[in-house]
Order: C-alpha cells, then sequence, then structure tokens
C-alpha cells in the first residue's frame, strides 16, 4: 500500500515537472518571438551558388522577390511592380525601388493589366502609386496571359486593342512618354498591337532562347525576357532575366528618351 502511495506520488511529480518545463518553453518562444519580429529575415531557399548565378541586363521584380544583399546585385537596370488593377499596390515596391536608387541602379515602374477593371481607373491606380521623381525609366505595361487578365464575356481582340492602347495614351498625358510593352509575340499578333502602338517600344519575353530569335520575332523589339528561372546574385529563388537586344541599351528606357 505505501510503496503504491510512493508511486503515485511520484508519478504526479513527474507530470507536474513535466507541465513546468513545457509552459517555460511556450512562454520563452512567445518573448523571442516578441523580441525579434521586427528584426526578422524572410528567408527563401538558401543563398545560391555565385558561380552558378546569371548576370542579365536588367531584372524585374515584384513581392515575389527578396533580396539578402543588394551590394551584390549586379544589373544596368531594375523594373518593379507597382500595381495590379484598379486598387492593388505590390508591397515591396517601395522596398526595391528604394533599394535600386541606394545602389544607383537606373529603376523603373510596371502596372500589370487586368480587364476586370477599365483602363483609366487601372492606370489612376498607377499614377497615384508611381511619382514622376520616383523612377528615372519609362513606365512598362505588362500585357501576358494568366488568371487575373479574366476578360469579361464580349470583350474582343479589337476591344483588347483599344484598352491597353487607352492606358498607354494616359500614361502619354501623365508622364509625357509612352510606355514600354512587356507582352508575348502571341498577344501581339492577337491584339494587333503592330498598330496604333508606334510611340511604344517593346519588351518580349520568350524562354527559348532561339540564337537568332531577332531575326524571327516580328516585332522590332529593345528587350528579351529569356528566362524566370535564374538565380542573380542578391536575391533569394529564381529572378526574371532580361537582356538587350543588338543595338540597344539603358538609354534606350530613360524617360526622356522618345523613339
Amino acid at each position: 500500500m505505501i510503496k503504491n502511495r510512493k508511486n503515485y506520488i511520484w508519478a504526479c511529480l513527474a507530470i507536474l515537472l513535466l507541465l513546468v518545463i513545457v509552459g517555460l518553453v511556450v512562454l520563452l518562444s512567445k518573448n523571442h518571438s516578441k523580441r525579434s519580429a521586427s528584426q526578422r529575415t524572410v528567408f527563401v531557399g538558401k543563398k545560391p551558388d555565385p558561380k552558378l548565378c546569371e548576370h542579365p541586363d536588367g531584372i524585374d521584380l515584384s513581392h515575389h522577390n527578396i533580396a539578402y544583399d543588394w551590394n551584390k546585385v549586379d544589373a544596368k537596370f531594375v523594373y518593379v511592380r507597382a500595381t495590379m488593377g484598379k486598387d492593388i499596390k505590390d508591397s515591396r515596391y517601395d522596398i526595391h525601388r528604394k533599394a535600386a536608387i541606394r545602389h544607383e541602379i537606373p529603376v523603373g515602374a510596371y502596372h500589370f493589366l487586368t480587364a476586370k477593371t477599365s483602363a483609366k481607373e487601372q492606370f489612376a491606380n498607377f499614377a497615384r502609386v508611381v511619382k514622376r521623381d520616383h523612377i528615372q525609366l519609362r513606365p512598362m505595361l505588362d500585357v501576358e496571359e494568366s488568371d487575373y487578365w479574366n476578360a469579361p464575356k464580349g470583350f474582343s481582340d479589337d476591344d483588347a486593342h483599344d484598352f491597353i492602347r487607352e492606358w498607354c495614351d494616359s500614361c502619354k498625358e501623365k508622364y509625357g512618354i509612352a510606355p514600354i510593352i512587356y507582352t508575348t509575340e502571341k498577344l501581339y499578333q492577337r491584339y494587333k498591337m503592330d498598330s496604333g502602338f508606334s510611340d511604344c517600344i517593346w519588351w518580349v519575353a520568350n524562354y527559348n532562347n532561339i540564337p537568332n530569335y531577332q531575326k524571327k520575332c516580328i516585332i522590332p523589339f529593345t528587350l528579351h525576357q529569356y528566362s524566370n528561372e535564374k538565380n542573380v546574385e542578391g536575391f533569394y529563388g529564381f529572378v526574371d532575366c532580361n537582356r538587350f537586344m543588338e543595338g540597344k541599351s539603358v538609354y534606350d528606357l530613360y524617360m526622356n528618351v522618345k523613339q
């Protein structure tokens, strides 16, 4: 009887000790989180091996991209997503833009176009976020097929052409220059953008890396996005990589250079 009572007491003490330890661990964890919340770094994978990193002419960034050291970023220009649709501002726009400026890399801003709201409403969103003195490079309009495009019923290819042109006209009125248009050959042909966009310059996405792509492409483009799955030193994860076509340079992207 006495032996059973002793066993019972020891079991209770062991459970109590375990509860105390668990409580202390939880308390210390919460306190550590509170102390370091403002100092934590978001890690997205490992830092890439510098020997395997790409060295593009320029990169374009959004909230998906997180830098670990801007001092290591080797680029002739940076474009940062500023807005999408009529009311979305990219959460890392100011972070990326200010970092590029601090490191004396020419920076531009872009808008991700959707078909859910009017071109005027979307440009108004861009103009609210992107002040003229924020950027050195002309604005860029991102026109691509995605779930966000989601054109309403009855929205024809001709409507898309006029929709894009309306955004460009608003841009030209506000900033004094038409934008760069980022797109694909497929959409360029589908929306007949060979007509009515002579004041714009072109940035084409094609990941096949065809050596004589310039000769085969019907668009007289300035920039070629050749990959969205390359490592760039200074950033975690993949970064969109771009290169100038022959005879083109960052000079062609500046706000005060008209084609």
